[in-house]
């Protein structure tokens, strides 16, 4: 049987938690998940990082892949790349306290989405407009801003690769601006880019010596892990008979408009884009179903979708800490004191969106190889020998094989990573011996 992994990039197990439910198991959208021996959790295929398996084991025994928030600036330059799901956790709150709070915990910088979330909707108005007359794109296209959603579009739904909007995401557009303006002012010094999020789509990723990338570090922190800590600094400046004046470099550095925060919400991201023929989705389970829908042919009609696996967007991250509607009555509430308005001269963006300044450097081509299954692939002679098993199975799907079903098992079983006997009605029956003709 092949080495299979305890933890993903996204997601890691602890085995003296579980008590081998199989929770986890039932809801894992690309099958990833077995358990061996009752209680070990394995990953044998392709993690999306959407945090189903954290909402769903009871004992606690699945976690996000994210760093806890200690020593933050201390020996390094500190900046916090923020999701605006952040200020919805706070109520009572305006995000400039919560910004003034990570600063206090020791960010040097805390980058706020508005002007990139403004930056992404222009693009991707601009190349859906163009594309009616050039049609390089097929119809619908599809948003790029939910990393879980492109992932599971690789693993499951190939075919649809090229629907992906060929525009950089905004948390990509605020890289790049950290890349240009804010690191270079720190040559020499140990720079560590922190990405503040609800839900586990980001680890700390691998970088090249040599790469542009190789001059400072990736880490990522959960929403519920920065919050306990968070939140006493911010009620401290409330609190405090001080004026809560805040020096920053940037205007960026602050948020002034409600536009990235209502854009966390489920419709938020289209309902302010000129693009009459589009849809917003939400959910894991609704993703898919229209993610078949249009690999069928349907919703030809739609010029673009926007896709989230979370419940209400954003703010039903899976590492998010208050009640999603509650967040979503807040974030309302911000649209009333802020306003939506966009800052950005459109000249100005236009001619970066000629310059080629928000394309996204992957291709289909290109997240194919980045996605490449890790399953070998299966044979004539094999599948023939699948549909065996499965038909001897039974598919009663019941998980007790460590499979989330009696297809998934047999595949395992072709493949060498589970054998008959894991099956308890094959033991039963007496059709473990090794032959699936029966």
């Amino acid at each position: 049987m092949t080495s299979e992994p305890s933890s993903t990039n996204f997601v890691r197990f602890n085995e003296h938690r579980c008590t081998g439910c199989a929770a986890c198991l039932r809801v894992c959208p690309t099958k990833t998940i077995r358990i061996r021996r009752q209680k070990s959790i394995r990953f044998v295929d392709q993690c999306i990082g959407c945090g189903a398996c954290i909402r769903a084991c009871p004992a606690g025994a699945v976690s996000a892949a994210t760093r806890l928030p200690e020593g933050i600036g201390s020996d390094h330059i500190a900046i916090a790349l923020v999701s605006p799901v952040l200020y919805a956790q706070f109520p009572h709150i305006m995000p400039g306290g919560v910004l003034m709070g990570l600063r206090q915990l020791g960010f040097h910088h805390t980058i706020d989405m508005s002007f990139f979330f403004e930056m992404f909707q222009f693009a991707a108005e601009e190349f859906i407009r163009r594309n009616r007359t050039s049609r390089v794109a097929p119809w619908p296209l599809i948003s790029p801003a939910c990393p879980v959603v492109v992932r599971l579009i690789a693993f499951q739904f190939p075919s649809l690769l090229p629907h992906i909007l060929p525009v950089l995401r905004p948390v990509g557009l605020m890289a790049r601006e950290i890349e240009e303006r804010i690191i270079p002012e720190y040559d020499h010094q140990d720079i560590v880019l922190y990405y503040i999020n609800p839900c586990p789509t980001m680890s700390q990723s691998p970088i090249s010596p040599g790469s542009p990338r190789a001059k400072y570090r990736e880490v990522a922190i959960g929403i519920n892990d920065i919050y306990p800590v968070l939140k006493p600094q911010v009620e401290r400046i409330l609190t405090s008979d001080k004026m809560p004046f805040a020096w920053t470099r940037f205007e960026f550095e602050t948020c002034s408009t409600a536009d990235a925060a209502f854009g966390a919400m489920s419709g938020g991201e289209i309902a302010r884009m000129d693009i009459e023929n589009s849809l917003a989705v939400h959910g894991l389970k609704e993703t898919a179903d229209y993610l078949n829908r249009i690999e069928m042919g349907f919703l030809k009609d739609m010029e673009y979708i926007e896709f989230r696996t979370c419940r209400e967007g954003c703010l039903g991250g899976v590492l998010t800490v208050i009640d999603k509607y509650i967040a979503k009555r807040h974030v309302q509430k911000m649209v009333n004191v802020f306003g939506m308005g966009r800052r950005l001269p459109r000249d100005t963006l236009l001619r970066q969106y000629e310059k080629g300044r928000f394309k996204i450097d992957k291709s289909p081509e290109v997240l194919r190889k980045l996605f490449r299954p890790r399953k070998p692939g299966i044979s004539l002679a094999d599948a023939e020998r699948i549909e065996r098993l499965v038909a001897n199975l039974g598919g009663r799907n019941c998980g007790a094989c460590g499979a989330p079903d009696c297809q998934t098992f047999a595949e395992d079983v072709v493949l060498g990573q589970a054998e008959l006997t894991d099956c308890i009605w094959m033991a039963v029956r007496g059709l473990t011996g090794g032959s699936d003709d029966h």
